[in-house]
């Protein structure tokens, strides 16, 4: 399915050129799948900026740590991978990202540590 209605098309790539920008040019597919309703783009939107942008306080790592367990807590993958990949590049460690592993464990179980695991980028011990 994808939508035909030109002005609802037109009023989507507005709402998604802005939310390129206010993501520092990057779209995820999920993001472009949302351009078939003008509306959900630009409530997206309007959440993306007040959450990320306006009145922020938290450091970008934690942001993105608590992100990731977030996405860990609900089993969902993308937001596990990619706030865990911004969590790294904003400075979060190995420690960091395992000590949030603990949490989701304690809180949540290993339902959910299992999936995290096999999401993240984390490099397997070898064993001789």
């Amino acid at each position: 399915m994808k939508q035909t209605n030109e002005e609802k098309i037109a009023r989507s790539l507005k709402n998604l050129e802005a939310l390129r920008a206010a993501r520092g040019g990057s779209l995820l597919e999920s993001h472009r799948k949302m351009g078939n309703d003008p509306s959900l783009v630009k409530a997206f939107l309007d959440q993306y900026v007040n959450t990320n942008k306006s009145d922020v306080s938290i450091p970008r790592k934690y942001r993105e740590l608590i992100v990731m367990a977030i996405g860990m807590a609900t089993g969902t993958q993308t937001t596990m991978k990619v706030h865990s990949r911004l969590a790294v590049e904003n400075g979060a460690t190995v420690d960091e990202i395992c000590e949030v592993l603990r949490i989701i464990f304690f809180t949540c179980g290993v339902s959910k540590l299992l999936p995290a695991l096999e999401t993240l980028d984390l490099e397997p011990i070898e064993l001789d």
